[in-house]
């Protein structure tokens, strides 16, 4: 039986945090000084800047870092966000078409972007690549001027952080090499976005930034800050920036385009941020309905290891229906999208599995792909469509039946009588939960004394053990409640009624 000590212990054990005062420092990346130096010279020279973002919640980030940087000092600079649709992930030979520039920063991509760069060195422009994902090979690099990536840096000490993350990094080593008084700390409301969005593990150094940064949100010190504080009306965590503010930055890109996302974040007053606030959550609730209109046409085959569907999908959300589908049965997927050229899609995985590296061991059938051990993207032509779910089956093979386990961080049964607001106190100290530092979960027996139906399939309970009574909610269960359950759940708040609960996650 666990008790709120031996919580505090487990939870205590099981996190890397660092003061703020000991983040690694900006020049243990490889190549920042030559970067930042470059970029100290393009300045001096009243140079054409152009920072190349992505439209995911991290390149958004990125590049509003990067813009909110640079116009402190500086005017000839311009923010570029490929369309999805047309231009395609990050910076390509398509997307250089419509770019005029002596100095080129790609930010939260470029790491793979080896024809690109070959377009630079014939134009004569100088391209610095700042990336967080998986390189090909630390060997086979992209042909620019300067690449900024921890995966490409041994000396840097912590490999998962997320592309602004690096941006951040880059503007530090600027400030440094320009003198300038530009105070980072305004940037770490929105790197704690990023970080939580890209999913990051929060131990370490995302940990303590997002520590920072979610207590600068929370003050609303800016007008993308107010808007959402506003729309919410509480106290933002982990879990609410990883499922509510998360996917409507998201959506902009995956339905629309991700520069409304951009000028939220860069939003100038109160009223424009919470216009284009409402905006993005009218798109978020498009997203979910093409989303859901897609899962119900897809068959899966459930003999197969590893899920390929392809379709006439929206390109937009292939990455979120491949993550539904990871859920629901346990397997790597790739979900691809129809296109002229053939299939564009996007992969998710779990546990153990390393879908970057199988989807690399495929790179002879592939026109394009990137990522990194729990996501990817791919293109191909249809022609070797056959041969990918014929490869990927096989390879996954070589896992164990334990590797595509997804942890449940269920951390024992836990007594009633240990349940109360000093348990509370301790669980929050241990904030931010997400991908490192996952929320914890606990078991236990009881009798249902009360039930209630919220709405729908939504219930509150009143749980009885030992003399001990607790308030219990569940949500989309469509059954009868026994009159003892065991059950699985964690530990939360009811800031309306003031009270302790315990949120069920399943009957067991």
């Amino acid at each position: 039986m666990l008790t709120k000590d031996k919580i505090r212990r487990i939870l205590s054990n099981r996190i890397e945090e660092l003061s703020s005062l000991n983040l690694p420092h900006f020049s243990l990346l490889n190549d920042i000084t030559k970067a930042s130096l470059r970029i100290k010279k393009a300045v001096e020279k009243k140079e054409k800047i152009v920072v190349v973002g992505d439209y995911d919640v991290d390149g958004v980030v990125s590049s509003s870092i990067m813009h909110l940087f640079f116009k402190n000092f500086y005017d000839n600079f311009e923010i570029v966000i490929p369309d999805r649709f047309d231009e395609g992930y990050g910076l390509s030979p398509k997307l250089l078409e419509r770019i005029k520039a002596d100095l080129i920063i790609t930010v939260d991509n470029g790491i793979t972007s080896f024809e690109a760069a070959k377009i630079c060195k014939e134009k004569g422009i100088d391209l610095i690549i700042t990336d967080h994902h998986t390189p090909v090979s630390c060997d086979n690099l992209p042909k620019a001027y300067a690449i900024v990536n921890p995966k490409t840096s041994p000396d840097f000490p912590f490999k998962e952080i997320c592309g602004a993350e690096v941006a951040w990094y880059l503007c530090a080593a600027l400030k440094h090499q320009m003198k300038l008084n530009t105070d980072l700390r305004e940037f770490l409301d929105m790197l704690s976005i990023a970080v939580i969005a890209d999913v990051m593990p929060l131990t370490h150094m995302n940990r303590t930034l997002v520590n920072m940064g979610l207590k600068r949100l929370n003050r609303a010190l800016k007008p993308f800050s107010a808007a959402i504080k506003r729309f919410f009306q509480k106290e933002l965590k982990s879990e609410d920036i990883a499922f509510q503010v998360a996917p409507r930055l998201n959506a902009a890109g995956r339905v629309s385009h991700a520069s409304l996302a951009f000028r939220f974040l860069i939003s100038q007053n109160d009223e424009e941020a919470f216009k284009l606030w409402l905006e993005l959550d009218g798109i978020n609730n498009k997203r979910k309905e093409i989303e859901k209109n897609i899962l119900e046409q897809i068959k899966i085959d459930e003999s197969d290891g590893f899920l390929v569907v392809e379709g006439d999908f929206h390109e937009g959300v292939v990455g979120i229906i491949a993550s539904r589908l990871v859920h629901r049965y346990k397997k790597p997927a790739i979900v691809l999208s129809k296109t002229a050229e053939g299939y564009k899609g996007s992969g998710r995985s779990l546990g153990n599995i390393d879908i970057f590296e199988m989807v690399e061991e495929c790179s002879d059938i592939l026109e394009g792909f990137g990522g990194h051990k729990m996501a990817c993207g791919l293109k191909l032509k249809e022609k070797n469509l056959k041969f990918l779910k014929e490869k990927l089956n096989e390879k996954v093979k070589k896992y164990q039946k334990e590797d595509f386990y997804i942890e449940d961080f269920v951390l024992g049964e836990l007594p009633f009588k240990e349940i109360d607001y000093d348990l509370y106190e301790i669980l929050k100290e241990f904030e931010p939960y997400g991908e490192g530092n996952p929320k914890p979960k606990f078991t236990a027996e009881a009798k249902v004394e009360y039930v209630y139906n919220l709405k729908d399939n939504h219930y509150k309970l009143v749980l009885s053990q030992e003399d001990c009574f607790l308030p219990a909610v569940i949500f989309n269960f469509d059954e009868d409640f026994e009159e003892y359950i065991k059950f699985k759940f964690s530990v939360g708040f009811n800031d309306y009624n003031n009270e302790i609960q315990l949120i069920i996650e399943e009957i067991l």
